[in-house]
């Protein structure tokens, strides 16, 4: 019954506007002149992106966005300090564990590492902060 509630009282035009202000974030973050320089060095690839994949990214962030929207609604957070608070537990409960993976199993540089999830942590925060306030 929470959940259905939860679900019927989501804006889902602040999910659509929080799912695109993180994908903007991701590609500030990523200029060459940010961490774009460091990020193709640290994995020998280029800034080009692989544009049969970019719907599927698209989908990816609306639906984080709807989900951390869903944890906003239960949690009763309405100021953008509570959403920042969301947003940072999301990323340190979800986002961090992830990418510690990469760093055992793929082996990345821990540098790659900061770069990667820093990118999240900045991300999540300002989703968080968008969606409390504009509920």
């Amino acid at each position: 019954m929470l959940l259905r509630s939860a679900f019927s009282d989501l804006n889902l035009f602040a999910v659509l506007v929080a799912g695109i202000v993180h994908i903007a974030g991701g590609l500030i973050w990523f200029q060459p002149k940010i961490f774009g320089n460091d990020w193709a060095k640290l994995t020998g690839k280029d800034l080009a992106p692989a544009f049969p994949w970019i719907p599927a990214g698209i989908f990816g962030h609306l639906i984080m966005a709807l989900v951390l929207a869903l944890i906003v609604k239960l949690s009763g957070a309405q100021t953008a300090f509570e959403g920042a608070i969301i947003g940072i537990l999301t990323w340190v409960g979800f986002i961090v564990p992830l990418e510690i993976g990469e760093l055992i199993w793929e082996k990345i540089p821990f540098k790659l590492f900061l770069i990667r999830i820093g990118n999240q942590l900045v991300g999540f925060i300002i989703t968080g902060i968008i969606l409390a306030v504009w509920q």
